[in-house]
């Protein structure tokens, strides 16, 4: 039986990381219907919450983070 699969391959210039990750996400979400592209776009800006609050030092449920070498 064939086997069939969507491979998305993608070279990124570090120097421009919004506009090229813009691109990646715009390029995945032409893959699915257009039904669920809004959760997998509320997913995309959860995880980008959940990642700022770490640069923060916040953790992502509310709990303040260690710092490194604080006792």
């Amino acid at each position: 039986m064939a086997q069939i699969q969507n491979v998305l391959k993608a070279e990124l210039d570090p120097n421009r990381p919004v506009p090229e990750i813009t691109q990646v996400i715009q390029a995945i979400l032409s893959l699915y219907p257009p039904i669920e592209r809004e959760s997998i776009l509320e997913g995309i800006k959860d995880e980008v919450s959940i990642g700022i609050k770490q640069l923060k030092g916040v953790d992502p449920h509310g709990e303040p983070v260690r710092k490194p070498n604080c006792k």
